[in-house]
């Protein structure tokens, strides 16, 4: 050995382990700032993205929307217009006869004038009974039946002179109005036949005669009222 020593790497000097070292500081900077902008914008896409989700999370999960809700106007099937049918023809009919209440008429049978009374000028008219029968008769042979299905409505009637001097009573345009709204005029045939010898006669004031009102009707007519002379209503007894 020459007694030379080997002299150690100078401090200028750099050896593979540094130069490695700045090779990865170099590359780990950008790396890094490149990381962090990544991240960054990832934070805020995501803060975007619960900011516009929180208006919708209060109108509720699964609400649907209006144009979700909403049917379509082309699967509605359209109504069917029709007429009144049968039984709203028969409803209206049942309702007239009963005037228009939608309740059964009343039951107004003959007796039901009996002791009822009205005034026709200066006569008071009182009807003693009232009552029903196929035939009259005047009890001295002469008879009349009713036609096929009818039969007589006969009122007997107490008619008192209640003016100053004699006058006649004249029934003639007796009306009788039936529960379901028609109209029946005396029959005067019929009222010859049982009061032919009252007619011709007036009535002295104080003076009580007794005569008779006598209509046609198909059997089971009730008549709701009855106009004696066609003015002097006389009514039922309710």
């Amino acid at each position: 050995m020459n007694g030379q020593q080997t002299p150690a790497p100078g401090s200028g000097g750099e050896g593979p382990d540094r130069r490695s070292s700045r090779i990865a500081l170099a590359v780990a900077v950008p790396l890094s700032v490149f990381l962090a902008g990544v991240l960054c914008l990832a934070t805020v896409i995501a803060l975007t993205m619960l900011v516009t989700r929180a208006p919708e999370s209060g109108t509720g999960e699964g609400a649907p929307t209006a144009v979700e809700s909403e049917e379509p106007r082309g699967e509605q099937e359209p109504e069917e217009e029709s007429g009144p049918g049968p039984d709203s023809q028969t409803r209206s009919s049942e309702e007239g006869a009963s005037g228009g209440t939608g309740q059964p008429a009343p039951e107004v049978p003959p007796s039901a004038y009996d002791g009822t009374s009205t005034w026709s000028g200066d006569f008071r008219v009182e009807c003693e009974t009232a009552y029903t029968d196929t035939t009259i008769t005047d009890g001295m042979g002469t008879s009349q039946a009713a036609p096929d299905g009818s039969e007589f409505h006969i009122y007997r009637l107490h008619v008192t002179n209640e003016g100053d001097v004699p006058d006649l009573f004249d029934n003639a345009g007796t009306t009788a109005t039936t529960t379901d709204g028609r109209e029946f005029t005396n029959d005067e045939e019929a009222e010859w036949t049982v009061a032919w010898d009252y007619f011709w006669e007036d009535i002295d004031p104080g003076q009580t005669v007794t005569t008779y009102v006598v209509l046609t009707a198909p059997e089971g007519t009730q008549f709701a009222e009855v106009r004696i002379g066609g003015d002097a209503v006389l009514e039922p007894r309710t």
